[in-house]
């Protein structure tokens, strides 16, 4: 059955992928007046309007699912040992900090040498 069903699958394929393409289809814009088409680009504009402020609407209610979730986990930590979370949270502040600074330097350095080899 399953040799069958394959079989009949490859032969649809196959004649599916011989036949020609569709020629492109020739669009015609002569009815098309200057009216039309400011109507057309007003239309467009709203639209392009409507689904910006959609996305940002998205975009707002994710951060503040974000927040929530956040504020879940903080309030979780505290609850357990606060002077643990509290202990963590400066490391891992400690750790940015440290990776920020060497970054700035490096940033730092790299200024200096295109300014030696610019001078040069």
């Amino acid at each position: 059955m399953k040799v069958w069903l394959a079989a009949a699958f490859l032969s649809l394929a196959s004649a599916a992928w011989a036949q020609d393409p569709p020629a492109p289809k020739k669009v015609e814009h002569e009815d098309l007046t200057p009216g039309k088409a400011i109507e057309l680009l007003k239309e467009v504009q709203t639209l392009m309007t409507l689904s910006e402020d959609l996305l940002n609407d998205s975009s707002r209610g994710k951060a503040v699912e974000t927040e929530e979730a956040i504020r879940r986990r903080i309030t979780e930590l505290l609850k357990e040992d606060p002077a643990a979370a509290q202990r963590s949270a400066l490391e891992k502040i400690e750790r940015l900090m440290s990776k920020s600074e060497g970054s700035q330097k490096d940033a730092v350095e790299r200024m200096a040498e295109i300014l030696r080899k610019a001078k040069t």
